[in-house]
């Protein structure tokens, strides 16, 4: 009965869903430069093992993740969700993003703050440019279109760039941690 209870998800998984699973952790070499700066940076080590699950098409990424099919990936829980391998160009950096928000979430952070300490981990936006957003600090990411949304973590990286060059991460956790006590300067 067990093992019929088996063949009876593995088919589920291949019928409903043609995704591939996966764990991905850490210690893999392709992740060390990211998480020695994330180390440095919260001064605590950093590990942990995740769930890959990588989509089948970008239909299917926003079913399994519940989010816009143009975002490359989401996080949740102990879960990683990617879209399909042909359109994530990174991978190791893309693991990298969300495998550091799930390890920020813990300060209870702000979005922007979270999403701005992320990319410097990943320094995905060094020589790049976007539109800077004004009040960025206030803005609701869930509603933003494609474009809008990268200018929004374009922003979110140059404004935690700015303020770590004055502060430590300690200092911001202590200013902007638990949700935000300070929303807003």
């Amino acid at each position: 009965m067990k093992a019929l209870a088996i063949v009876v998800i593995l088919l589920l998984q291949v019928t409903v869903f043609c995704f591939t699973s996966a764990y991905v952790s850490w210690e893999m070499p392709e992740l060390e430069g990211y998480r020695s700066l994330l180390e440095r940076l919260t001064g605590r080590s950093v590990n942990g093992t995740y769930i890959l699950i990588i989509a089948s098409s970008a239909g299917e990424f926003s079913e399994l993740s519940g989010i816009a099919y143009w975002f490359l990936a989401a996080a949740t829980g102990n879960t990683i969700i990617v879209q399909p391998l042909t359109l994530v160009q990174n991978l190791p950096r893309t693991l990298a993003h969300e495998m550091s928000h799930l390890i920020l979430r813990d300060y209870q952070l702000p979005y922007w703050l979270e999403e701005g300490i992320v990319c410097y981990i990943t320094g995905e936006w060094v020589g790049r440019e976007e539109i800077i957003l004004d009040e960025v600090k206030t803005l609701d990411y869930s509603k933003m279109d494609f474009m809008t949304y990268r200018s929004y973590s374009y922003t979110c990286w140059v404004e935690v760039s700015r303020l770590l060059r004055n502060r430590s991460f300690g200092e911001l956790i202590a200013e902007f941690g638990e949700g935000g006590k300070r929303r807003i300067e």
